[in-house]
């Protein structure tokens, strides 16, 4: 009876990640979550004085955030990679995923900038949509973090 319950307890007792993973764990939601707030930072940029901006303000601006989707766009993988990643980190890290790669795509001021004014006119609502998957991701990766022990 006590064998059966000890080995009933086992399987279903959650088991903490040891510090070596606890540490790999922390350095790819660290190295992700560095990556994303470059990229807010650089959609705040595009965002100021975006109606008086000049055509190529905008081009640099849009390069600029295009840039810093593509870098935390590569910084996903080692996130999914995570072993003990919920469905929910997954999830939000998905659609976190879509939304960098729409981001590069939203923000191509096309060849010679033939898409400024386009980008003039659909950044705020592209942005919002951009900020709240980034703001997803935060929450589940916190959610994560704190029940992996990470602080």
């Amino acid at each position: 009876m006590v064998h059966s319950l000890l080995v009933l307890w086992a399987a279903l007792a959650a088991q903490a990640p040891d510090s070596a993973t606890r540490a790999r764990y922390a350095t790819a939601l660290r190295a992700l979550s560095d990556s994303l707030s470059a990229v807010e930072a650089a959609a705040a940029q595009f965002r100021a004085d975006l109606v008086t901006a000049s055509r190529d303000l905008v081009i640099s601006r849009a390069s600029r955030l295009t840039q810093r989707c593509a870098g935390a766009l590569a910084g996903t993988p080692p996130v999914d990679s995570l072993a003990a990643a919920r469905t929910g980190l997954r999830r939000d890290l998905a659609t976190l995923r879509a939304a960098l790669v729409r981001c590069g795509r939203d923000f191509d001021a096309g060849p010679w900038g033939a898409r400024v004014d386009s980008l003039k006119a659909w950044a705020p609502y592209r942005l919002a949509r951009l900020g709240e998957a980034v703001q997803r991701y935060r929450l589940a990766a916190r959610a994560f973090g704190r029940r992996a022990g990470i602080k």
